[in-house]
C-alpha cells in the first residue's frame, strides 16, 4: 500500500492564470468550507464519514504548491520568434494517491449533488455539505463542476499534441524551450482543447452515477 501510495505520475500542465483562478474558486468556496465541516464533526465523533473532506483540502493544497515549484522551476517555454512565452506549460509530477482521493471527493460530492432530499443521512453528510457551500443548488453545481474542470486540466488525456509539447520540454533538460512552428501548431491545438475545458456549461456529466 505504501509503495502504491508513492507512486507518481508525469503530467502536461498549463498553470497559467485560468487554472489558478479555478483552484482558487475550489478551495476557497468549496474545499476550506467542507473541511470547516468536518472538523465539527470530529468533534461530534463523526471523523470517519467526513475525513475525505478534510484530507481534499490537505491534498488539493500540496498540489497547487507542486504547480507553483513547477512554474518557479521552469523551463520557459516560447514562441518561434522568440518574443512571447506560453505562460505555465510546465512537466509536473504528481502523486497518483493524490489525484485519486481528488476524484474520489469529486465522485461523493457528485452523488450528493443528485441524491434525494429525503435520503437517510445517519453520519450527518449530506446535511454538512448542503448546509455549508452547498446552497443553492447552482452553486452546487458551479463549484462542484469547477472541482471537475481542475481535475480535467490537471488529468489531461495525452494525444498527440501533448506527446509533441512533452517531448520539446523534456528534450530541452532544463534550458528554456522555443518552439518550432509545428511545435507551435501543437499548443494552439492544445489551448483550444483546454478553452473549451474551463468553458464547458455541462462539466459534470463524466461524474454523475
Amino acid at each position: 500500500m505504501e509503495q502504491q501510495e508513492r507512486r507518481t505520475a508525469v503530467r502536461l500542465v498549463v498553470v497559467d492564470p485560468d487554472l489558478d483562478a479555478q483552484c482558487d474558486r475550489v478551495e476557497e468556496h468549496l474545499l476550506a468550507p467542507l473541511a470547516e465541516s468536518a472538523g465539527g464533526a470530529q468533534s461530534a465523533g463523526g471523523a470517519g464519514a467526513h475525513a475525505l473532506f478534510a484530507d481534499g483540502l490537505v491534498v488539493f493544497r500540496r498540489v497547487r504548491e507542486t504547480f507553483a515549484e513547477a512554474v518557479a522551476r521552469g523551463p520557459k517555454v516560447w514562441t518561434p520568434n522568440g518574443r512571447w512565452e506560453h505562460e505555465g506549460l510546465r512537466i509536473v509530477e504528481l502523486p497518483t494517491g493524490d489525484t485519486d482521493l481528488l476524484y474520489a471527493l469529486l465522485r461523493e460530492l457528485s452523488g450528493l449533488l443528485v441524491a434525494p432530499p429525503d435520503l437517510p443521512d445517519p453520519s450527518g453528510v449530506v446535511a454538512a455539505v448542503r448546509g455549508t457551500v452547498l446552497t443553492p443548488e447552482k452553486t452546487a453545481v458551479g463549484l462542484v463542476g469547477a472541482l471537475a474542470r481542475v481535475l480535467s486540466l490537471v488529468d489531461l488525456t495525452p494525444d498527440a499534441d501533448t506527446a509533441t509539447l512533452f517531448a520539446a520540454i523534456e528534450a530541452a533538460d532544463g534550458e528554456d524551450v522555443r518552439l518550432t512552428y509545428g511545435q507551435d501548431e501543437a499548443w494552439q491545438r492544445l489551448a483550444h482543447r483546454l478553452t473549451m475545458l474551463l468553458t464547458e456549461s455541462a462539466p459534470l456529466h463524466r461524474f454523475l452515477y
